[in-house]
């Protein structure tokens, strides 16, 4: 009685068996093989570059220079291109002469009252200023203020050339200052003007018939000088 549960029992186990080898055979069969369960994979040369392409365009990236801003268009020495000397910005300084100081007044205020005389040297005629050469004759003189300037005037005869007799006068103003030129003149007649700086005197000679110099002067002086 025994042994005939053991060869049922052995029977059942063997059913048991052979019905898992068919389901095992089953899921074998359904699955597909691994070589199309998933793509190829990529060669090891292919995999690398296309892993090195973003390293290589951030290190591109990296290497190139952004553009200098247009604020900064004044080169620093640090900026410089090799080779090229960057000198520092130099401020301007104000140079030149001084300016010289204004001469003397020639006359000074109160100006004499407008006056003229015959044959003799009027009051108020700056004969310091304008001396007259020795053995000069004077036929008039006169003066005249007008706002801050005294104008003069005088007409003489002295034996002497046109020569002497401007370079009388030349002399005489060139040591105060004056510098002169000729001007046009008449016929027979030589004129020169002087000047320095707004004071200003024209002399004006012809030969008399007797070999002398007739001279005359008109000049505008500045109470001071320049102005």
């Amino acid at each position: 009685m025994k042994a005939k549960r053991l060869v049922i029992a052995g029977i059942g186990l063997a059913a048991l068996l052979g019905g898992a080898a068919v389901v095992l055979d089953q899921m074998t069969a359904d699955t597909p093989p691994a070589s199309s369960a998933a793509p190829l994979a990529r060669s090891g040369p292919q995999t690398a570059g296309a892993s090195a392409a973003p390293e290589a365009t951030a290190s591109e990236g990296a290497g190139k220079e952004a553009p200098a801003s247009p604020e900064g268009s004044a080169e620093s020495p640090a900026s410089a291109p090799a080779g090229r000397e960057v000198l520092p910005p130099v401020s301007a300084t104000p140079s030149g002469l001084p300016v010289p100081s204004p001469p003397a007044a020639l006359v000074s205020a109160p100006l004499p009252k407008s006056a003229s005389a015959q044959g003799k040297v009027v009051d108020g005629y700056p004969a310091d200023v304008l001396p007259f050469p020795e053995g000069t004759v004077l036929v008039s003189t006169a003066v005249s203020p007008a706002e801050g300037t005294l104008q003069v005037a005088a007409d003489a005869i002295v034996g002497l050339s046109q020569d002497s007799v401007t370079g009388h006068y030349q002399q005489v103003l060139g040591s105060r200052g004056f510098w002169s030129e000729p001007v046009p003149a008449a016929e027979g007649q030589r004129a020169l003007r002087f000047g320095r700086g707004a004071d200003s005197v024209t002399l004006t000679a012809s030969t008399t018939g007797t070999g002398g110099t007739r001279f005359m002067l008109l000049g505008t002086l500045h109470v001071a000088a320049g102005g």
